[in-house]
This record gives C-alpha cells, sequence and structure tokens, in this order.
C-alpha cells in the first residue's frame, strides 16, 4: 500500500508539474476568456451525453459477459459507473477495474471470466481506438510529420499486434502458456490457465468479437464528437476532421502511466496538436480541461452509487448481494 501511495503522490507531482508548465506559458485571461464563454447549458448537456456514453460501454460489457453469466442491466451500469469514480478519483491506489472486478465476481463467484471479461471490454476498446487512429493518420499525416508522434504510434500498434498474436494465434498463445504454467508461486500457474481458457473461448464467438467492436467504435467516436460539441461550445471552429486524429492520438499518449488519470500529459498533447490547426493555447487547453471536468462530473454519480449500495463497508465486508437486490 506504501508503495501504491508513494506512487500515486509521484504521479500528481508530475501532473502538477505539467500543468504549471502549461498555465505559465499561456494567458491566464485568454484562458477564462475561453472557458467562461461556455454556456452552463451545454456543460450539463455534455455530462448527460457521457452518461449515455457510458450506458452504451455497459451494454458493451453486458454482451461479453452474456456467453457466460447473466446480469440485469441496471446492475451492471450500476458497477460501471463505481468502477468509473474509482478510475478519476483514485486511480492507482484501488483502480476502477479492480472496483468492478471485485463486484462482478460478488455476483458471479467466477474469476476467470470476471477479468477475461473486463481484459476484453478494455481490449475491444483499445482495438477502435487504433482502428480510427489508422484511418484518420492518412489524410492527417502532414500535421504530425516531423514530430514524434508517428514513431510513437508506430511503436503503439506494434505492441498491440504483438499482444493480439499472443492472444489469438494458436502456436504463440501455446507457447507463451507452456511458459507461464512453469510458475508455481501461489498458484499463479493455475490462475493463469484459467484465464486464458476463458479469454480463448471468445475466439470461437465471431459475431461477440464483432458486436463488442462495432459498440467500441460507437463509443470512440461518441467521445470524439462530445469533444467537437465542446469545442463548438468554446467557439472553437477548427475542422471536425482533425479531432478524429488529435483526440485518439491525445489519449493514447496520455495513456503512459507518469501522471494522475493522464492529467497534464494530455493536455500538453492538445496544445501541442490543436495549435498546429489554428487553435490557439488557451483554446486548446480550456478545450482539453473541461471536457476532463464533464468526466470528473458524471464520475461523481459513481461515488454517489458507491455510498448507496454501502460504500466502503460494503467493499470489505463482501455484502455487496444485498445491497444489489
Amino acid at each position: 500500500m506504501k508503495k501504491k501511495l508513494l506512487a500515486t503522490i509521484l504521479k500528481l507531482a508530475v501532473s502538477v508539474l505539467l500543468l504549471y508548465f502549461l498555465f505559465s506559458s499561456v494567458d491566464l485571461g485568454a484562458f477564462l476568456s475561453v472557458v467562461t464563454n461556455l454556456d452552463p447549458l451545454v456543460f450539463l448537456f455534455l455530462a448527460l451525453y457521457f452518461i449515455g456514453i457510458q450506458g452504451i460501454s455497459t451494454f458493451r460489457w453486458s454482451i461479453v459477459l452474456k456467453k457466460d453469466v447473466q446480469l440485469p442491466y441496471p446492475r451492471l451500469f450500476s458497477i460501471y459507473l463505481i468502477g468509473m469514480f474509482f478510475n478519476n478519483f483514485l486511480p492507482t491506489i484501488v483502480g476502477g477495474d479492480v472496483v468492478k472486478g471485485y463486484y462482478l465476481y460478488k455476483k458471479t463467484g467466477r474469476g476467470d471470466v470476471t477479468a477475461a471479461s473486463i481484459l476484453m471490454d478494455r481490449y475491444s476498446g483499445f482495438t477502435a481506438l487504433m482502428a480510427i487512429t489508422i484511418v484518420a493518420l492518412v489524410p492527417g499525416y502532414p500535421f504530425i510529420s516531423g514530430t514524434g508522434l508517428p514513431g510513437f504510434f508506430v511503436l503503439l500498434v506494434g505492441v498491440y499486434i504483438a499482444v493480439s498474436l499472443f492472444v489469438w494465434d494458436e502456436r504463440l498463445h501455446g507457447w507463451l502458456v507452456r511458459i507461464l504454467t512453469r510458475i508455481r508461486l501461489l498458484r499463479l500457474n493455475e490462475i493463469i490457465e484459467n484465464f486464458y481458457t476463458a479469454l480463448m473461448s471468445y475466439k470461437d464467438h465471431r459475431a461477440i468479437l464483432l458486436k463488442i467492436f462495432l459498440c467500441s467504435l460507437v463509443i470512440q467516436v461518441g467521445v470524439i464528437m462530445g469533444y467537437v460539441m465542446l469545442a463548438r461550445g468554446l467557439g472553437i471552429d477548427t475542422g471536425t476532421g482533425y479531432f478524429f486524429l488529435f483526440v485518439p492520438l491525445a489519449t493514447a499518449v496520455s495513456m503512459i502511466p507518469v501522471s494522475l488519470s493522464g492529467l497534464g500529459i494530455r493536455e500538453g498533447a492538445f496544445v501541442f496538436l490543436f495549435t498546429r490547426v489554428g487553435a490557439t493555447q488557451e483554446e486548446a487547453l480550456g478545450l482539453s480541461l473541461l471536457w476532463f471536468f464533464v468526466v470528473v462530473f458524471v464520475s461523481l454519480i459513481g461515488g454517489v452509487e458507491y455510498l448507496r449500495i454501502g460504500g466502503k463497508k460494503e467493499f470489505v465486508s463482501g455484502t455487496e448481494e444485498e445491497s444489489l437486490s
């Protein structure tokens, strides 16, 4: 726990330093003018819009799970919102996926299915993100050529392909499992075998894979269009097409685990990218931070839901069965 706390403090420090650097390089008066230009009703609309996106994300997760377990959609939506809350407020001490896995395991008693469903949910979302970026990179390459972003993206795609091959190719998968199952510490080999058995079971369910990929495309496009609507609300008239390249790239860069929830890294990426196509530094910074505030605002619903079902006492004692019934 001490190591996790230290890691959280270090990431928070990185975020604070990056944001300090960004704010020290912009006109604070112009920045405040940008963010205060947003109609509060637009912010509220975007919050409701983002709740809808989370609803689709929950539907995708339900498709993944349906092969093995059946759970009411409202319960899954509750778990998803709670996970979102922990992702944004306690991202490194108790990650959202850990919390989602805990509550799902309490409902199913299937640790392998729980872990595989969360991984598959994440994997399909990342696959859609890569697909959108690759397509957008064709016309948008001139705007990032000469920077380190193409190389970073090629590396990211290379890692993604390598992981995918080890997961889906039977020979590579078998070779990896044989190595991993030699580990005899704390039944780790059994855990790995059960996990991969559950994960590989999706290989024979192409309809499920197609459905969750299509859902992921809708989700990723939905997030991008959320940024577009926010930009228009701020008076930023950057072409819509740029968002389909810049938002996924900034999202991918923010996944580098050196800051708190990507805060600071994502904002720096937005400033770097959107100023190349006519936006001011103040507009780019305001766009990124205001969307972050939309996400945080919606995440508070997950905090309320967490308290509703018992909060910390419920999380520790495992009485969730009664709370959600």
